[in-house]
């Protein structure tokens, strides 16, 4: 389809250049059956979508995730007629600049601080699983929400709000049912912290690929906060010995408790961990022993072909910096196709 094609959907209320908007007053914008289903239609006609609110409004990490897949935009529009986009958080001119690349400095108001924030974990997990009767789907999530967020998902469903009752039967049934079709599903939690996740599952050659993000909040004790955030790696190497994982990687933010995702342009993301799995750690040509020893680096796994954890939590240089002195070691093209993101020969993974 071209970009003119045309898009009868009850939640479109304008249209542009390659897109269609839609325009909510909802405190809270969820990845609800309109939305999800307009997201759907407009990919289908070769249009992006763009979610259109006033400033006060704030997008569920669902989505936020949903957007992000259809490479959709969000525009805040003031009172005065003023429009800044929600998610890069600079102004623009008009709509159209939703979806354009822009260097204008961020407006002020975007800069506010988000009220209460508190640190938030973001955990993106990539693992393999052989396309068998026996596999079950799942055990990424489970594992993180009780370790990190001392929770346990509780429901699950194709939008959001997630009402289905979770089991990992339940889910896997579901997913097996769509094949080879790719699944997507919103995970909601209960615990001692606020939670929240989606799941992406696809066939891939070696199988298939089960893709986790979650959300959580480490809550309003920075002492708390910090000594979650000093065990995600371990965390995350006890996800490598249960599971087979292609790459998975944590990162601190901070935001609301509830989890709610306001429009402004939020704080760069820290990095806590990254789990490189045995393809990528072979691929890289990675000397164990040698990024042990340099940058704290330690096995995880199976013996034979281990995964390595890489944790950017050591005191006397900031994460960034560790981050950085790691990366410098490997060549970006060989980075890129190790961990198969787009644009390597090793096909399309990774996480946006």
């Amino acid at each position: 389809m071209t970009d003119n094609a045309s898009l009868e959907h009850p939640l479109v209320d304008f249209a542009g250049d390659g897109y269609v908007a839609t325009i909510s007053d909802a405190p809270l914008v969820a990845a609800t059956e309109g939305l999800a289903s307009l997201a759907i239609d407009a990919a289908g006609v070769g249009k992006r979508v763009l979610l259109v609110t006033g400033p006060e409004s704030r997008v569920t990490f669902g989505m936020l995730q949903l957007l992000a897949a259809v490479r959709g935009g969000w525009v805040v529009r003031r009172s005065d007629g003023a429009l800044r986009d929600g998610l890069a958080g600079h102004a623009i001119a008009n709509f159209d600049e939703a979806f354009t690349t822009s260097t204008a400095d961020a407006a002020a108001d975007f800069l506010a601080p988000v009220p209460h924030a508190q640190a938030w974990l973001q955990i993106t997990a990539s693992v393999n699983h052989p396309a068998r009767e026996e596999t079950t789907l799942g055990a990424t999530v489970e594992l993180l929400a009780a370790q990190l967020a001392q929770a346990a998902p509780v429901a699950w469903g194709v939008n959001e709000p997630a009402g289905l009752h979770w089991t990992r039967e339940n889910v896997t049934r579901f997913v097996r049912g769509r094949m080879p079709r790719e699944s997507k599903i919103y995970v909601a939690g209960r615990g001692e912290r606020a939670m929240t996740a989606t799941m992406r599952v696809s066939r891939s050659a070696r199988g298939v690929t089960e893709e986790t993000k979650m959300l959580v909040a480490l809550g309003g004790d920075e002492a708390v906060a910090r000594t979650l955030i000093d065990a995600a790696p371990a965390v995350l190497g006890r996800l490598a010995n249960a599971q087979s994982v292609l790459v998975a990687s944590a990162f601190l933010l901070r935001g609301r408790a509830d989890l709610s995702i306001d429009p402004v342009l939020a704080a760069p993301p820290v990095p806590v961990a990254v789990v490189l799995g045995p393809r990528a750690v072979q691929d890289l040509g990675i000397d164990l022993a040698d990024v042990a020893a340099r940058f704290g680096a330690f096995r995880a796994g199976r013996a034979r072909i281990p995964s390595l954890v890489l944790p950017f939590t050591r005191e006397g240089q900031g994460s960034w910096q560790q981050f950085v002195d790691l990366a410098g070691e490997f060549n970006t093209v060989d980075v890129t196709k190790a961990l198969g993101l787009p644009g390597s020969d090793a096909g399309q993974g990774g996480a946006r």
